[in-house]
């Protein structure tokens, strides 16, 4: 996941990690076959398509300035009689970083709750749209959106229309364009030229999208191998040939096209190309403006109803402002999509279409409503993250709760119940979190008998808490000999040894899961921490970094936003 914290927070930085990260992933993660939705149970006679990366691609919320200096010293727990511990007395817990569900695993999951689709991941579902087969139904559950009243006035008039006599005002269209037009170069290769030797860095295979078919095909390739910077040049010509690439200008939308514009956005996500990100989603608004419904286009789309626009790339844009230290503006744009998601499965309820339109069948209502609370459940996920970031961490447990009554099924509770724990632990309030562990315990027991990954990890989490290092080592020590290629599990047990002054031990745990299994183990998270013990035990470092940067040229592609400050090289 992005903006996983690191070690080096409590030496250098006067950054506090993002809470978001324990919230991004709740549930599990079934798909519909052209866009991944985010369910709680897996849908029936669905595939999922594998993650692309190591690590989760989901987005979380930037790190938010803190003016208190950070130090080794003031981020220790203090131990008191009060069952409610200031925050600021307390070690952020995401310091153990981890999701709601485990980490993706290469191979198959041994937990219940399967990690939620990447944005990217979608995008690659969405990029081979036109292999699947046609639902007519399934079409109009999936595209399905309430158009605003001046929106809706324009379609009907464009539907009213004889053919060829409509010309729409230019403040009704939607124009976007390419802000960032250069050429992005492969990061890694320019870091291992640089301090490697163009000799070194030349052995390692650079792929470019003039490698690749100038297509949907070459780009779902791009994006599979990891060469993310190579994919978004991509995109660029093929929104360039779609007539988008300058903005203000008028221009036809597609299904496509705004596929095109979901996966270049998500890629720039993952990459941290903030800026040039927001300038681009600029245009697009709150995606309501009527251009994007199928019934502006009558001629070409006939009697279809609903938005052109990918579900995820709705919500990509809603949290957004998020990414940039404004989760308030999330939040607000996300409660705007709430709304109108609850006004149409309160149609739905009553036997309409979500649109209010039509009447629907029971079966097709009974998949609807059940496709749209996913929805919905993805939403408010999203604004607990929000919340999270806002500090406002009763909004974040009242939502959780109540999403924990709904659940469906004992994995999703169980799940949500240790949600809760480390929401709690997060606010400092040690005695709730206490609570939502024995419900996640008591729940887990009619999942397997024994304690699992996850509750090692919140017990570990308690015990961090509590200042007791050594039985939190033992409770990280237990899930890892479950999960032996746990990177999560991995680092927590390198910060526990670090607490506990056995700085070798620490440097050997991280260097050992890097070794063992390069693929998952070199990511920004833990090679942050490594460099940065690396240079609490020495001021000698260069050479290992030097030795993880030939590492990262043999095993990675382009998935590391920045490389040079993974490993603090100047």
């Amino acid at each position: 996941m992005d903006n996983k914290p690191s070690l080096s927070q409590y030496f250098s930085s006067t950054e506090v990690p993002p809470a978001s990260q324990f919230f991004d992933e709740i549930g599990t993660s079934p798909s519909e076959m052209i866009q991944s939705v985010y369910l709680g149970e897996n849908e029936a006679n669905t595939t999922k398509t594998p993650n692309v990366f190591s690590q989760n691609v989901t987005t979380s919320f930037a790190q938010t300035k803190v003016t208190q200096e950070l130090t080794f010293g003031n981020v220790l727990p203090t131990v008191s009689g009060s069952t409610s511990i200031p925050a600021t007395s307390l070690p952020d817990p995401s310091t153990f970083f981890d999701t709601i569900g485990p980490e993706p695993q290469l191979g198959s999951s041994k937990s219940a709750i399967a990690a939620p689709p990447a944005l990217i991941t979608e995008a690659i579902d969405g990029l081979s749209i036109k292999n699947q087969p046609v639902d007519k139904e399934a079409d109009r559950r999936r595209d399905a959106w309430i158009p605003s009243e001046e929106a809706a006035k324009t379609l009907l008039k464009a539907q009213s229309s004889p053919a060829g006599s409509f010309f729409p005002e230019r403040d009704v269209l939607t124009m976007p364009g390419l802000v960032l037009e250069e050429e992005l170069a492969d990061a890694l290769q320019e870091v291992a030229v640089k301090y490697l030797g163009v000799s070194s860095a030349g052995s390692r295979g650079v792929v470019r999208a003039e490698h690749v078919s100038r297509d949907e095909a070459g780009l779902r390739e791009l994006l599979r191998t990891g060469y993310l910077r190579a994919a978004v040049n991509l995109t660029a010509t093929l929104l360039a040939a779609a007539g988008q690439g300058r903005m203000h200008r008028p221009t036809k939308h597609t299904p496509r096209s705004l596929q095109l514009w979901l996966t270049r956005f998500a890629v720039m996500l993952r990459i941290k190309l903030h800026e040039p990100l927001l300038k681009e989603a600029e245009p697009f608004g709150d995606l309501s403006k009527p251009d994007m419904f199928y019934q502006f286009y009558p001629e070409a789309y006939e009697n279809r109803t609903g938005s052109l626009v990918p579900f995820s790339l709705r919500l990509l844009i809603a949290e957004l402002p998020g990414h940039v230290g404004k989760p308030e503006e999330a939040a607000d744009r996300l409660y705007v999509m709430l709304d109108i998601i609850q006004r149409m499965l309160s149609n739905l309820q009553q036997g309409k279409t979500e649109d209010g339109s039509g009447t629907i069948t029971e079966p097709d209502k009974l998949e609807s409503i059940r496709l749209w609370t996913g929805r919905q459940t993805r939403v408010l996920h999203s604004i607990v993250n929000c919340a999270i970031a806002l500090k406002d961490y009763r909004l974040a447990s009242k939502i959780l709760v109540s999403l924990e009554k709904q659940a469906s099924s004992p994995a999703q509770k169980r799940a949500l119940s240790s949600a809760l724990c480390r929401l709690w632990l997060l606010a400092g309030h040690l005695k709730a979190a206490m609570l939502h562990l024995e419900d996640a315990r008591e729940t887990r027991h009619h999942l397997c008998p024994t304690p699992d990954v996850r509750e090692y990890v919140d017990l570990g989490l308690i015990d961090i808490a509590y200042g007791k290092y050594q039985d939190a080592y033992n409770n990280f020590a237990r899930a890892a000999e479950q999960e032996p290629t746990n990177i999560m599990v991995a680092n927590n047990l390198s910060v526990c040894l670090l607490y506990m002054g056995r700085l070798k031990e620490a440097i050997a745990v991280l260097q050992k899961a890097i070794n063992s299994d390069p693929e998952r183990g070199l990511n920004e998270s833990l090679l942050i921490n490594l460099c940065t013990l690396y240079e609490l035990e020495s001021s000698k470092t260069n050479e290992k970094k030097l030795n993880l940067l030939r590492m990262l040229c043999k095993h990675k592609s382009d998935t590391i936003p920045n490389v040079l400050e993974c490993l603090k090289l100047t």
